[in-house]
């Protein structure tokens, strides 16, 4: 079931552009450039954007977040036999990101990947990001998150798609380097007691770290994102929508066309808050280079990466799972000192 473009989403005066995706389903070429050009200038302009007119129904989204909310109702002791490991598998608690502030952390969370099987050969070889979801010893969960998982999926690779065709490229530009993706998503649980839903220790400012990231978000809302004066816009929460952003990847794959914006959280109820982002990175040893766009070596911003490398870099200045402990000894590019967590 799509969910649709409604009058009351039409008439919202927001900064951050609505964007009508279901173009980009269309056997018609004209309607999926039309698409493609609408959240192509999003980007181009703020990397902010609400689609709309996808095809993850409402019913799945709601059962994912019914679970999760049973998850995080669990004893922690229970939570922790799923305890994370360094490739972003499992349960994480409040003590895990790092913060300039060095205040305690408002949220716990649980992290899972594109699924990979024991066996499979990046698993063998000890590829980092490439490991077995863990899953909780609770009915109907992974029924729940899986397919919410792979719908969302899905809509980000419809979404590259259409940045492919807004830039000249072939369909599958993007979406070819994505058979085994580092495709990460987390269930954020803001904590709304205790006193730990103060703003500034939801997740401080911050740009994402990869190519592009899915977010749902409950109705509480919370998240903001800069605007070109400097002010915090309000991302408010659209039913049925999903909150599309650049991350610095695909910054660097588009020579800066594309703008991976700041954006923080702020999370002032007293009541706990949801969120639901997938952050789609390609393979491990994808190389971004905006060369490959067509841009010459003089006009180039950037040298070219590997995006798994690239990641590892972010994690390892923002997770202690990763091998972060102190901000000031790992860097002082104030794009780092967050992990992305919307």
């Amino acid at each position: 079931m799509a969910a649709g473009l409604s009058a009351e989403v039409q008439a919202i005066p927001a900064s951050i552009p609505v964007v009508d995706i279901g173009g980009l389903y269309s056997s018609d070429p004209a309607a999926r450039k039309e698409a493609a050009a609408r959240l192509g200038a999003a980007c181009d302009d703020i990397g902010f954007f609400y689609a709309v007119g996808h095809n993850v129904s409402v019913e799945t989204i709601d059962r994912a977040v019914a679970m999760a909310d049973r998850f995080f109702a669990l004893p922690e002791a229970e939570r922790l036999k799923i305890k994370a490991n360094s490739n972003n598998r499992g349960y994480r608690d409040v003590w895990d990101s790092v913060h300039r502030n060095g205040k305690t952390n408002a949220k716990d969370s649980f992290d899972l990947g594109f699924p990979v099987t024991a066996d499979d050969p990046e698993v063998k070889a000890g590829t980092p990001f490439y490991a077995p979801n863990l899953w909780p010893e609770m009915p109907d969960f992974r029924e729940a998150i899986e397919p919410y998982y792979m719908e969302t999926y899905r809509l980000g690779m419809k979404i590259l798609e259409g940045f492919a065709i807004y830039l000249g490229q072939p369909d599958d530009f993007f979406t070819r380097h994505f058979t085994k993706p580092v495709a990460d998503m987390v269930i954020n649980h803001y904590l709304g007691s205790a006193g730990l839903h103060v703003s500034d220790q939801a997740s401080g400012p911050h740009t994402d770290h990869g190519i592009v990231t899915i977010l749902w978000q409950d109705s509480l809302g919370g998240l903001e994102v800069m605007g070109k004066d400097g002010q915090w816009i309000q991302a408010t929460p659209l039913r049925g929508s999903f909150v599309i952003n650049i991350g610095e990847l695909m910054k660097r794959w588009t020579n800066g066309r594309f703008k991976a914006t700041v954006h923080r959280v702020v999370h002032l109820r007293d009541t706990p808050r949801y969120s639901m982002p997938l952050f789609c990175n390609p393979n491990f040893r994808t190389r971004v280079d905006p060369r490959d766009l067509g841009i010459s070596d003089a006009q180039a911003q950037y040298e070219p990466v590997t995006s798994g490398e690239f990641l590892m870099s972010r994690f390892k200045a923002t997770r202690k799972l990763w091998g972060a402990e102190k901000k000031a000894a790992v860097s002082s590019d104030p794009n780092l000192v967050e992990a992305a967590a919307e």
